[in-house]
């Protein structure tokens, strides 16, 4: 494959990963998580440049080889500041401590081998990059996991809650490392030719430049989700809770008849602390009861009230010439698909099928 082209693909995708980490500490109201993914966005971009500072010095007629090396060292930041960008938004309150700056010691160390052109680490660096960055996206999957499990438990609709696109970020990161490695792993043991390593290193750059188009319109139409959402409560704790039997279920009489007498679910914004306030019952009570007592989280409790006014509203005559889309915007859903995977959840089977099963037993 033309190496002009991969060197091309290679700086629009480093100017396009600088302008966005420019973007995001510009922004008025920048907090930590803009920061952490200011500087994973810088990284990646000084990263790709260090691999053809030739070209640049060459070009610009300059010596650049005292710079040789040290643009690799930030390919040790990538995997800790995923890391810790992904941390500050699926934790609640999250802030930067003392054991947080551990993460970025091999870095120090490697930055520092390369500035004063310290040959020792050479045979180990790349097999270091590799190792490090395997563990890091095991956890960032296992925290994005976690927190679209934890809102479920606050939060009627998750839709635009659940870091779908940080998971794509995730992935496409580790696409393109699963790449690089196997570029290494076939390059050390002399099992491939250069246009092979040239079409794994394109495929690398390409899903970079993709995703660094995708993130960049993302962050201009919509620069707040980069700041994550905080979840009402987080990580409740039930073992203190003085609650007596009595007590609960009293208030599950009182949610039940506030539900039965005002339909609150057909709302799509409806979240815990909504209801908390209006049957007078504080959030980590409500959670409790929710949870422990009716062994369902809040998501699923509010859905199955909606699944139940879609039934009614399915087999009714009346409502024949509506769609299911309809419908299902009508009982508080804003999602097709949340909707047909609810509705499957509790009734075993498609709306489209329970309409058509309603219509034959009739």
């Amino acid at each position: 494959m033309n190496s002009y082209f991969i060197d091309t693909l290679s700086l629009v995708t480093a100017i396009l990963l600088l302008i966005f980490s420019l973007f995001l500490i510009t922004l008025k109201r920048k907090n930590i998580s803009h920061l952490l993914l200011s500087l994973f966005l810088f990284s990646n971009a000084v990263y790709i440049i260090n691999f053809f500072l030739i070209v640049i010095g060459d070009t610009l007629n300059v010596d650049l080889s005292a710079l040789s090396g040290i643009g690799f060292s930030f390919g040790f930041l990538f995997a800790p500041l995923l890391y810790l960008y992904t941390r500050s938004i699926t934790v609640k309150q999250f802030s930067l401590s003392k054991n947080h700056w551990l993460h970025l010691l091999i870095f120090a160390f490697v930055f520092i081998t390369k500035l004063f052109h310290l040959k020792f680490i050479l045979p180990v660096e790349y097999p270091l990059l590799h190792i490090q960055i395997f563990p890091y996206m095991l956890i960032c999957f296992l925290l994005i996991i976690n927190y679209r499990k934890e809102i479920k438990k606050y939060y009627s609709a998750t839709e635009h809650l659940n870091l779908t696109w940080l998971l794509y970020v995730v992935g496409a990161f580790l696409i393109m490392w699963m790449l690089d490695l196997s570029a290494y792993l076939l390059y050390r043991l002399n099992e491939a030719g250069n246009n092979l390593l040239s079409v794994l290193t394109f495929f690398s750059l390409a899903i970079n430049f993709i995703f660094s188009i995708l993130i960049f319109f993302k962050a201009i139409k919509n620069p707040e989700v980069f700041s994550g959402i905080p979840v009402a409560v987080k990580g409740i704790k039930y073992e203190q809770s003085r609650l007596r039997q009595e007590e609960k279920q009293e208030y599950i009489t009182r949610l039940e008849t506030y539900f039965k007498e005002y339909q609150p679910f057909l709302d799509p914004k409806l979240s815990i602390s909504d209801v908390a306030k209006k049957v007078d019952i504080t959030i980590k009570d409500l959670s409790q009861i929710i949870n422990e007592s009716l062994q369902k989280n809040f998501y699923d409790f509010i859905n199955s009230y909606r699944i139940e006014e879609a039934k009614k509203m399915l087999a009714d005559e009346d409502n024949e010439k509506k769609t299911v889309l309809e419908i299902l915007y009508a009982v508080g859903f804003n999602s097709k698909s949340a909707f047909n995977t609810a509705f499957k959840k509790h009734t075993g089977i498609t709306p489209t099928e329970f309409r058509h099963q309603t219509i034959l037993t009739d």
